[in-house]
């Protein structure tokens, strides 16, 4: 599942995602050195060098067009640099430009869900954006991120709680699909904070690393390229198995405790257990746990900063791992239980063993305000003998149409069904559009009918909604009926039932719940005794005409409850 990465640094909280099946097709952030890192141990190599303060709207679109053409963004992730915001900073700045990334990150992540519709946003951050003095500015930015277009939830998150050996307290915002996902409240997972990993656990064994030399390549370095660190130049240091004087610049790490926060100024890399030097890179690498066959590219320095400011790969599994559960997984069952009772009890329509166009579009005609009947079928057998392709049907008179459509009852349709045919001829070579201003610019072509063509001829993954089909979604996730006289047009409607349609297998799905409708999910009265998605329905639970007890409402129930790290 595509998404898009800002400020990704060497891309920590990228890893968490790919773990649990989420790519990014681009991950922007302005340090060159990380930049470089990151596409060293990405095989997609998405990263680009980019200021986000300087980056246009425009620019930003393009850059994720050129990489993912046509793919679907799922969602945005990333941590703007949050010095101005950390206890830790002792010489914050009232103008720091730092403090402002927030907002263009709020402000990149509206434009693009404006334009692709994302399912969810994360964004990671220190605790001490939340601070008194940082109020107004944290405020500001969740009223941007809400205005974006989603539901926002926040946790204070601490990564030893997620098999990460480190107290590393950090604040994660994950925002959903307001019109999209209504029905979903995230919940964040509460990890194993019983379960402690120590510094021993991640570095034990190592050999010495490599101290800083000049001019030093990365293939001279044994055991990793990031196995090297300053030189032990003070006084301060002691032998190996004393401690070294604690203070700001030479904070000590306990073998059998986790790691302080990894978080380094320029001389500030805590000290080994053994107190004689720094710890390297690399074993600061794996107190934030990273995969030991992770590389960063720079220099010392820029490892360090790399390493200092990215998210802990375990943690953002964990994150990518709850929303799966709450917004994926669910999904995937709704698909394989509806999709199942489907194969075996499927209406069987002359309409539905072609995936010709014109042939659907006509059928779409001849089905407005009209039941699928005998009379139908028939009607539509006869019509397209006589008239088989636009051409045909251009050419055809009024009158004789009038007469074919004759029991279906309104005899306006003949005239409409020439006029559309008239069009596609002369606008389009005689060929149906597959995009949908397209189809909505034909005469007498409606929402639903476009929307139908596009799932039913073009596989496009589109959700297709009529009355039937919103009564129902509203049903199935407990929501009001909405005030429409169209259920075609609706916006929250579409884009709820286009967030339930597969990526691949649109027709089957859409067709499905066309089905489940006809034959369950009445406007008279539900059968939910017999529907197969009565363990699931807020109408069926709500009615208590089924026990909720089925692996998909588990599933989504204990979405949110503690998961392995």
């Amino acid at each position: 599942m595509a998404v898009v990465s800002l400020f990704s640094g060497a891309g920590g909280l990228d890893i968490g995602f790919r773990q649990e099946g989420f790519g990014a097709v681009l991950a922007l952030d302005e340090s060159q050195a990380a930049v470089d890192s990151y596409n060293e141990n990405d095989p997609a190599k998405a990263a680009v060098r980019q200021d986000l303060k300087r980056l246009g709207d425009a620019e930003f679109l393009r850059l994720i067009d050129e990489r993912a053409p046509g793919r679907p963004i799922r969602g945005l992730i990333g941590g703007p640099p949050c010095q101005s915001f950390s206890i830790g900073n002792v010489r914050k700045h009232r103008h720091d430009r730092r403090g402002a990334l927030g907002y263009h990150y709020a402000r990149l992540l509206n434009i693009l869900n404006f334009q692709l519709d994302l399912d969810f946003f994360v964004f990671e951050n220190v605790t001490g954006i939340r601070d008194r003095r940082h109020r107004r500015k944290y405020r500001r930015i969740l009223s941007a991120l809400d205005q974006a277009g989603f539901n926002i939830s926040a946790a204070e998150m601490n990564a030893s709680a997620f098999g990460v050996p480190q107290r590393r307290h950090r604040l994660v915002l994950v925002g959903i699909n307001r019109r999209k996902f209504p029905w979903i409240k995230f919940e964040f997972p509460l990890g194993h904070p019983e379960i402690v990993r120590t510094v021993r656990d991640a570095i034990t064994g190592l050999p010495r690393p490599k101290f800083f030399e000049r001019g030093l390549a990365a293939d001279k370095i044994p055991h990793h390229p990031n196995h090297w660190t300053m030189q032990p130049k003070s006084s301060k240091f002691r032998s190996p198995g004393t401690r070294a004087a604690d203070g700001r610049s030479f904070r000590s790490l306990d073998w059998d405790q986790p790691s302080r926060t990894v978080a380094y100024g320029h001389r500030e890399i805590h000290l080994h257990p053994e107190g004689d030097r720094r710890l390297s890179v690399l074993e600061a690498m794996l107190l934030q746990g990273f995969p030991t066959t992770y590389v960063l590219r720079g220099t010392l320095s820029d490892q360090i900063s790399q390493v200092s400011n990215a998210v802990p790969p375990p943690l953002a599994a964990a994150v990518a791992r709850a929303i799966k559960a709450q917004l994926y997984e669910p999904l995937a069952a709704l698909h394989r239980r509806l999709l199942g009772w489907f194969k075996t009890h499927q209406r069987r329509f002359p309409w539905r063993d072609t995936l010709d166009p014109f042939q659907i579009l006509v059928a779409e005609k001849l089905l407005q305000q009209t039941s699928a009947t005998a009379s139908v079928v028939a009607a539509y057998r006869e019509l397209l003998a006589r008239y088989p392709d636009c051409g045909a049907l251009a050419r055809a008179s009024v009158k004789a149409v009038r007469q074919i459509i004759k029991p279906l009852g309104p005899h306006y349709r003949a005239g409409e069904l020439v006029r559309l045919a008239k069009a596609i001829r002369r606008r389009h070579d005689g060929q149906v559009p597959r995009d949908l201003g397209n189809l909505l610019s034909l005469p007498s072509v409606g929402d639903y009918a476009a929307r139908a063509v596009q799932a039913f001829a073009f596989g496009r993954a589109v959700g297709v909604v009529d009355t039937n089909v919103a009564r129902f979604l509203c049903r199935y996730f407990g929501l009001s009926n909405p005030k429409t006289k169209n259920p075609a047009r609706n916006r929250s409607l579409l884009a709820i039932a286009g967030a339930l349609v597969p990526a691949s297998g649109a027709r089957e799905f859409n067709l499905a719940i066309l089905d489940l409708c006809a034959a369950h999910c009445t406007a008279i009265g539900p059968s939910c005794e017999e529907c197969p998605l009565a363990a699931e329905c807020a109408h069926a639970l709500k009615s208590g005409t089924h026990e909720p007890l089925t692996r998909l409402a588990k599933s989504v129930r204990l979405a949110g409850r503690p998961t392995a790290a």
